[in-house]
């Protein structure tokens, strides 16, 4: 993160780059990707951390997305950073493939359910 980088330049950064990689992520011939995945959905979201304490708001990303007949739902902090921007957009993709493709979903498990990851 640049230092005089404000809260929404990280963010407006942050989502055109992740855009970028889940658009790859997705393309029938690029692996080690979701090939046949579907995304549904990529938003920025603000969240409350504590209201008691006032500590605050945080930025979450969230992706929904569909792979293998099952329904996804990724959420993961983005605001304040932890990581520079390149670093915290590559371990958001990666993170989100990985957790993905090592997990079992079981058959029986209902199509329609959204399955947090």
């Amino acid at each position: 993160m640049d230092v005089d980088e404000t809260r929404d330049e990280y963010v407006e950064r942050f989502s055109a780059l992740v855009g970028k990689g889940l658009d790859e992520l997705f393309v029938a011939d690029r692996l080690p990707g979701l090939v046949g995945g579907r995304l549904e959905h990529f938003a920025v979201v603000d969240r409350v951390v504590d209201k008691v304490v006032g500590k605050g708001v945080s930025v979450h990303a969230e992706t929904r997305f569909s792979f293998r007949g099952h329904r996804f739902r990724y959420e993961r902090q983005i605001w304040p950073p932890g990581f520079p921007l390149e670093i915290q957009t590559a371990l958001y993709i990666e993170h989100l493939r990985e957790r993905v493709l090592t997990r079992r979903y079981r058959e029986e498990t209902d199509p329609e359910a959204v399955i947090e990851i």
